[in-house]
């Protein structure tokens, strides 16, 4: 009876140790994958707005206010009013629905308003499988020269242009550092995990 028993308890012993294992692979596989796309959504290659974009029509939450169409070819707005008062203000400091728009059409997309509450924007390059987001580009401001026929106004211009990408590139930068920080104090907190599962599993082999 105690030889049964003790077959038993080894054999239960070894079943929660191979639970244990399997718990640890699978928490690292699934943190890898979730590492590997915010590294992907931190690559900087792409542009800063075309990142939050892809967020917003990621984020399921605000998927009545903003969502792809049925072809995943379109980003639709449903919800205007909504979104200048809830999904903007969540990506940028001034959540201003005409200085996306602006932004928008730097980037070649194309405003198809559809009702009163209702736009549509397209893009050729810009689909749910984003396999041609890198072909989206910003339009080239005009290139003013600034020699001894140049007015102060247009000296004005240039410096205001200036002064607005020095403040875009900052803004990318301060985003970059958030999204790296929140992956280090992440993989921080995985490693306390992990520490306590393998700290498990060689109490049960003891």
């Amino acid at each position: 009876m105690n030889m049964l028993e003790n077959k038993f308890t080894k054999n239960n012993i070894n079943h929660r140790m191979f639970n244990i294992k399997c718990s640890l692979i699978n928490s690292i596989l699934l943190d890898y994958q979730i590492f590997i796309i915010k590294y992907k959504m931190c690559d900087t290659k792409l542009p800063n707005f075309l990142v939050k974009l892809k967020s917003m029509l990621n984020d399921q939450v605000n998927s009545h206010i903003i969502s792809w169409n049925e072809k995943g070819s379109k980003l639709i707005i449903h919800q205007t009013k909504l979104f200048k008062e809830i999904v903007l203000p969540q990506y940028f400091k001034q959540p201003n629905y005409s200085s996306f728009q602006k932004q928008m059409n730097n980037y070649g997309f194309k405003n198809i308003r559809i009702s009163s509450n209702t736009t549509e924007f397209y893009n050729e390059n810009w689909t749910s499988d984003y396999r041609k987001i890198d072909k989206i580009k910003r339009k080239k401001k005009i290139e003013l020269e600034m020699d001894t026929n140049t007015s102060i106004l247009s000296q004005l211009m240039i410096l205001k242009s200036c002064q607005n990408q020095l403040m875009e590139n900052l803004q990318d930068i301060n985003y970059k550092q958030t999204i790296i920080s929140q992956i280090i104090y992440d993989l921080h907190m995985k490693s306390i995990k992990y520490s306590e599962l393998f700290q498990q599993f060689l109490d049960l082999q003891i």
